[in-house]
């Protein structure tokens, strides 16, 4: 079950008419198509997201780029909106989602239940999880990664001792737990869950009739579940891992995969990640010099291009400068203007001679410049 229904406020204006999952990466990617990869390439064929705020953009990529099975057969994917089952309300919190979807769980009767976010950008096999969460015979199984303990008070941290079992988690603390035998770390959450069904069903239902709680995994359930000395433990992942929260983080994000190598080799062919490609032409370089940067198909470059991901259908004129940006799918680059820093929505036309740097529609507190979508400069 893949949690795809948060807001995403602090991605606006990318997230101004579509879902936080929905939002391109990577030049021709969905943020979304990395957690659905990762199912797909683990042999994880019965999935559902659990959508809600502007899910057309989302709902339309799954049907071009995922239609891969037919419920017959043995495999699905498909989203469930908020089904009003338990009132008229949406989805409250993370816990609440699943709570709203019992009925599903009832329905497929798994033994346990693999829980995602949809926001982040990560090359996870989940077999090894999965097996490490049987072996423990684990009530809970929680990703996990290891960061500096200064950089980790921005997410949920875990106290585990020498098996991983966890004996403690905070969200966001002032001092989070060192890790053992390496203390200058601390493990810190990836928001991702393997829970027996028969349990996942028992704490969210409990968690649902507590009025003052926020029906947050992790800050409701999980602390509960710790104090009731459940068997709880953490999955140690090793690879790259990119909570996509914020401007800044999406923009280093597209940095980090300009660096060699990259953190996902997105040219294996043996852990494909999989989206929809739209029906443009080869990409032309017609004079223009492009250099470390990511093009996608049907882009036209007359002029300069550094350091930049370019999303399908983006046309750059001659003598313009584009350098350590992000243009989505047919932004225009209009002749002799510069675009620097700065990250392009879809549409998104600069006329001749602007110069696109340091201040935008919303300027990132990093100095990242952002236009939304069809905006003209």
């Amino acid at each position: 079950m893949i949690l795809a229904g948060g807001k995403g406020e602090r991605l606006y204006p990318l997230t101004r008419d579509r879902a936080k999952p929905a939002v391109p990466f990577a030049g021709r990617y969905r943020i979304i198509d990395f957690a659905l990869s990762n199912c797909i390439n683990s042999g994880l064929t019965r999935i559902v997201l659990l959508t809600q705020y502007k899910s057309i953009s989302l709902d339309r990529h799954l049907r071009l780029a995922w239609h891969i099975f037919h419920y017959e057969v043995g495999g699905c994917i498909y989203s469930i909106p908020a089904q009003h089952r338990y009132g008229e309300r949406w989805y409250e919190g993370t816990a609440d989602a699943i709570f709203q979807n019992i009925y599903t769980l009832e329905q497929e009767k798994p033994e346990h239940v693999l829980i995602l976010s949809g926001d982040h950008v990560y090359a996870m096999d989940y077999r090894p999880f999965i097996s490490f969460h049987l072996e423990n015979r684990a009530d809970l199984t929680m990703g996990a990664v290891l960061y500096p303990r200064k950089e980790a008070r921005r997410f949920g941290v875990f106290e585990v001792d020498k098996e991983m079992r966890v004996l403690n988690f905070a969200e966001k603390p002032e001092e989070p737990f060192p890790f053992p035998g390496k203390k200058s770390h601390s493990l810190v959450s990836m928001g991702i869950y393997i829970f027996k069904t028969e349990v996942l069903v028992k704490r969210v239902t409990e968690d649902a009739k507590i009025k003052e709680s926020s029906h947050d995994f992790g800050k409701d359930v999980i602390p509960r579940m710790i104090k009731e000395k459940d068997r709880i433990f953490t999955f140690l992942f090793e690879g790259y891992w990119r909570d996509i929260g914020t401007l800044d983080a999406y923009y280093e994000a597209h940095q980090d995969f300009l660096r060699d190598p990259p953190p996902i080799d997105l040219h294996d062919l043996s852990w494909p990640i999989r989206t929809y490609v739209p029906p443009y032409p080869p990409a032309r370089i017609k004079g223009g010099e492009v250099k470390n940067s990511c093009i996608s198909e049907g882009c036209v470059i007359l002029g300069k291009v550094y350091n930049s991901f370019l999303s399908p259908g983006v046309f750059v004129d001659e003598d313009a400068v584009v350098k350590d940006s992000i243009l989505l799918e047919n932004a225009r680059v209009g002749k002799g203007s510069v675009v620097e820093r700065a990250i392009l929505d879809k549409e998104v036309r600069v006329n001749p001679g602007r110069v696109v740097k340091g201040k935008g529609f919303v300027t990132t507190e990093k100095g990242v410049a952002v236009y939304p979508k069809g905006m003209e400069v």
